[in-house]
């Protein structure tokens, strides 16, 4: 199993739940979802079962992809919780204008001139 974590706008929430449900049909994976409605945070789980590892992989990474683009889409975000990881970095710099991530690094550099804090994640220096 791996999660997928995304946030949409709140009154996007159920079209992107329908979005989950029918994408497992298109991927040919199961996919679980659950999330705050409250504040557009969702969870999706995208659930290995008895596929091979290789299948596995090629099917989550094609399934957190579209996830992601409709996410975006929907003028969401890679994440709204759980923070950006080594999995979620590619797909975070897709979705953010450049200026957002110079503005990132910038801040990091004030805070951590020698790149010794979370060296290699989403900010860089």
């Amino acid at each position: 199993m791996d999660e997928v974590d995304m946030v949409v706008p709140r009154n996007r929430v159920n079209e992107m739940v329908t979005y989950l449900h029918d994408l497992q049909k298109t991927v040919d994976i199961r996919i679980k979802s659950f999330g705050h409605a409250g504040d557009g945070n969702l969870h999706a789980y995208i659930l290995k079962d008895e596929l091979s590892d290789e299948e596995w992989e090629k099917r989550m990474k094609n399934a957190m992809e579209l996830i992601y683009r409709k996410a975006h889409e929907l003028r969401g975000q890679v994440s709204g919780e759980h923070g950006i990881g080594f999995a979620k970095k590619p797909y975070l710099m897709e979705s953010l204008p450049e200026e957002n991530i110079r503005l990132m690094n910038g801040i990091k550099q004030v805070f951590d001139p020698k790149n010794i804090l979370n060296p290699h994640k989403v900010a860089q220096i």
